[in-house]
């Protein structure tokens, strides 16, 4: 036995009060959204998460050489930052990348965002073995001022190619000196 819901799989809109009956259930398959029309002929959309039974991308951030969660010694004349983004999907797929400075001590020209450099390794897990890729992210950045105790606070976002976010992770930051 089958139950089979109506929808519409050519529109990425919802249908309109007088398309559904109280109590119906309409899914758009495009969209994954579902739909259903209350007593007082409102409609209502049930919105739909794709499953992902892939890995997540895994970010990692070093500076001078070292891994680190937080910089308590940056250098805000301005110094390099190197993002590394693991378990990342091959080629086609493409991904873009934003360093974003929450505490508003900085300027968007004073981040520069390098071309990232993409490698390829393979992991086996469980006896199988996946063959991922891997985005290094060279950052150069200066702080020009620094209002909250030399802290600044820094997000990391991954997007992939329809800008949806991948991951996305806060660095903190703990100024040496400032610029004037």
């Amino acid at each position: 036995m089958k139950l089979l819901i109506r929808r519409d799989e050519t529109s990425n809109g919802f249908p309109a009060p007088d398309q559904v009956e109280v109590g119906e259930l309409v899914i758009n398959s495009k969209t994954g959204k579902l739909y259903s029309k209350l007593i007082d002929g409102s409609i209502i959309e049930w919105i739909g998460q794709k499953i992902c039974f892939e890995p997540i991308p895994l970010i990692s951030f070093s500076y001078n050489n070292k891994s680190v969660s937080n910089i308590d010694k940056f250098c805000c004349a301005g110094d390099n930052l190197l993002v590394t983004i693991d378990k990342l999907k091959l080629s086609p797929a493409e991904y873009s990348f934003a360093f974003i400075e929450l505490t508003q001590n900085s300027e968007v020209e004073l981040i520069t965002i390098a071309e990232p450099q993409y490698s390829t390794y393979s992991e086996t897990i469980d006896e199988i073995v996946t063959t991922f890729r891997k985005a290094i992210v060279p950052i150069n950045l200066s702080i020009k001022s620094t209002q909250y105790l030399n802290i600044s606070i820094f997000k990391f976002i991954l997007y992939d190619q329809s800008q949806t976010i991948l991951a996305e992770q806060i660095l903190t930051f703990k100024c040496v000196e400032a610029t004037p």
